[in-house]
């Protein structure tokens, strides 16, 4: 991958000419953050209503809860590269 940050003296900067392209990798890797957030969060939400229901067993659970763990491990993926 093409890195259009620099980090310099502890400051990040992009190259002018780079600006464009940096902006719109930046608002891609924004709306891949949220999507994930809202799948989370929405995952959540489903898996309580299964629990509610005693559903803790069935593949839609075991798929919903794996769904979960793989999101959590990007986020905290994500935040441990400090991205």
């Amino acid at each position: 991958m093409e890195r259009y940050t620099r980090t310099v003296d502890g400051k990040v900067t992009v190259a002018p000419e780079e600006m464009a392209a940096a902006l719109e990798r930046l608002s891609a890797f924004e709306d891949m953050a949220c999507g994930v957030e809202r799948e989370r969060e929405e995952i959540s939400a489903r898996l309580e209503e299964l629990r509610n229901r005693g559903r803790e067993k069935t593949v839609q659970f075991r798929e919903l809860l794996a769904q979960k763990l793989v999101n959590n491990n990007m986020k905290s993926d994500t935040l441990r590269e400090g991205l």
